[in-house]
Formats: structure tokens, sequence, C-alpha cells
């Protein structure tokens, strides 16, 4: 399944603040590239044999104005939505009672039929999948991954690079659903051993460099923070790693800039901070206009 970045479309968002615009955050970092290997790659691993034309809204809100994220939302070529939600805990109704309210905003607000698949991680075994309330039955469909070991997996491609063999695209890909396998392997040691294995998986950086935004991203749903920071220095030695530490020192330039606004002359801002005088100039605009409380 083939789809360039040109041909995704994606739901207009409110306009941000310079620094946030400028700088994608830890979530978003990845976010845009998993969409994408998600959308080629993924899909016809779970069964879905539609194609994805867009990327729909992630962020619904409601009449009290309380935010509501959701995970993964794709625009499919007949005009419906599949909604994705990634889950390592089964809370059973409680959390199809959130999903059904995901659903029935998006629904309403958009104008989409929307299908919801939740991906359950390795340690959720019986995952409840429907309940009925009234005289209606809402229905999720998961997506467990039984069939495969992680830890089979696992092995079978430390020992392919222990014998110099060159990695299959296709096991790569499966790579990318660890989590979602079965296996005695804890789920965090699961992500360390597979940023391992993308590290020496050869020179198609592009292609790694994709693999490693979908395993971050399925780290950062199904892991605690605790853990996720316990990866970060192994992450910090990918490529991806050196990504966000780049753009993280980025995000500190533009704070520290919008703090001597005002103080200091913007090309000795711009000078002091390494950015350009032209984001300079955007970050003292961007204060001038804003209304004062």
């Amino acid at each position: 399944m083939i789809m360039c970045k040109e041909n995704m479309k994606t739901v207009p968002e409110a306009a941000k603040p310079a620094a946030e615009e400028s700088v994608i955050q830890h979530e978003d970092a990845a976010l845009k590239t998993a969409f994408l290997y998600f959308s080629e790659e993924l899909l016809p691993y779970f069964g879905i044999t539609k194609k994805a034309v867009g990327i729909a809204a992630t962020e619904l809100v409601k009449l009290d104005v309380q935010k509501l994220h959701e995970d993964f939302n794709f625009i499919m070529e007949d005009g419906s939505w599949i909604h994705f939600e990634f889950q390592s805990r089964n809370k059973g109704r409680k959390d199809l009672k959130r999903f059904r309210m995901y659903e029935a905003t998006a629904s309403y607000q958009h104008n989409a039929a929307i299908t919801t698949y939740v991906l359950f991680s390795g340690n959720v075994k019986r995952p409840m999948t429907e309940y009925t309330e009234g005289i209606n039955t809402f229905c999720i469909k998961p997506i467990t991954m039984k069939s495969h070991s992680a830890d089979r997996l696992i092995a079978k491609l430390q020992k392919s690079q222990e014998n110099a063999e060159k990695l299959k695209k296709e096991d790569l890909v499966l790579l990318t659903l660890c989590l979602l396998m079965d296996g005695e392997m804890p789920l965090k040691d699961r992500v360390r051993a597979a940023f391992r294995i993308t590290q020496e998986a050869g020179d198609d950086y592009e292609e790694m460099d994709r693999i490693e935004a979908v395993l971050y991203v399925m780290a950062d749903k199904f892991l605690d923070s605790v853990e996720m920071d316990e990866l970060m220095e192994v992450i910090g030695m990918t490529r991806l790693g050196q990504k966000l530490v780049n753009r993280g020192m980025e995000q500190e330039r533009l704070e520290i800039a919008e703090g001597l606004i005002g103080i200091l002359d913007e090309r000795i801002i711009a000078e002091r901070t390494r950015l350009p005088l032209e984001t300079v100039l955007k970050l003292k605009e961007r204060q001038e206009s804003a209304p004062v409380l």
C-alpha cells in the first residue's frame, strides 16, 4: 500500500504559539511519520483492505470545552473513519464507554461513519469487546496478535544479525508490533531489544527512521513514564533519539528568546540564541499582537 505524504490530507488545527509551531514536541516528533507508516505498512496486517487517504482530527472538543484526545484516526477512501486506540490494561466497560463517547462525538462533529480498533498489548489476554446499554450495543474490533511471539521474533532477528544476514522488511514491519504480541519478555525489554536491532539493521536510514518512529509511539502508548525514562538511554543512541534531543534544544532557545524580547535588540537575541532573525521577529510580532489579560 503506497501513499505519498503529499496525498495525505490533514484536518486544520488552531494556530499555535511560535515556540510550539517551530518545534515538534516529544509525542509529535514521531507521530507524523508513524501515521504514514501505520497507513502504508500496518493496516494490511490488521485485515483492513481499504486504503487510507487522509489523517483525521484526533482532538475532539465537547460542548463543555473538554478536549478528548484520541490516538490515531484515518480517513478512508470511502469517506469513513478508522479510529485506533492503544491499551496496555483491560478496564472493560469503563474503556468501552470512553471509546463510545469518542465515536459519537467525532461522528457528530465530522459527519463520519467510524469503526474503532483497539490495539491491546500482549499482557491483555481476554479484553472486553462489547457491551449493551438500553437498546444499544457498542463494540470494538480488538487487535492482540496472539498468534505471534515477540520472544521468537526478536530472537530470530538477533540471530540473523549475529550471522551478518540482511533483515527482511516484513520482519522489521512486524517488529513495530512486538508490544501487541504474545510472549514472556516484558514490554520494556521488547522495546529495548527492538531499538538495538534497528540500530544495526543497515543503511536504509529513511526506513529505519520510520520504523523507529512507530516503535517510539508504541512505547509511549504502552509503557509508563518511569519505564520510558529508563529507555531514553537506548533511544538516545538512535537517529530518532538524536532528533528528539536537537528539537528539545531548539525549544529551549525559543523560550529564552521569548523571554529576552523587549529587553534586548532582536538582532542581539538572534545572535545569542543562534536563531534566525526572522524567527525572533515573528516571536516579537506574536507577543505584541497577543491580547493583554
